[in-house]
């Protein structure tokens, strides 16, 4: 009776040490929208002046680390997605200040924090400080 369960035990132990299952990586099949296009086509989309829009707002970051993301909330409440993350960088260095930003709003939404942020993806072209 001891030996059919010390087999017993290591039969289980066998099954939880080697695993039969292939892993896959998140480096190699990511599944983020907005994933497999450029920083640099985002300001390609379409540059008329109907999708150029100034927004007076404020920079706020959302999210845990390290899953973090800035985004831009307007004086109505609206919160916008900034897209591509290069420039999402660089506002957070302004978060909390009042700032006129001059974006081009994108067709499609781009990157993690558009699924979350449902005024629209923007790239910011400039910004200027107001407060």
């Amino acid at each position: 009776m001891k030996i059919t369960i010390f087999a017993l035990v290591f039969i289980f132990i066998a099954f939880n040490i080697f695993p039969l299952g292939k892993k896959e990586s998140m480096d190699t099949n990511p599944n983020l929208p907005g994933s497999n296009v450029k920083a640099s086509d985002a300001g390609k989309q379409d540059e008329s002046k109907e999708n150029i829009k100034k927004i007076r707002g404020r920079v706020e970051i959302y999210g845990n680390e390290p899953r973090t993301f800035a985004g831009i909330v307007d004086e109505k409440g609206i919160e916008y997605a900034v897209y591509p993350r290069s420039v999402e960088n660089e506002l957070r260095r302004l978060q909390g200040r009042l700032i006129e930003f001059t974006v081009i709003l994108l067709d499609e939404p781009q990157g993690y924090s558009s699924l979350l942020l449902r005024g629209g993806t923007v790239t910011p072209i400039k910004w200027e400080i107001i407060e």
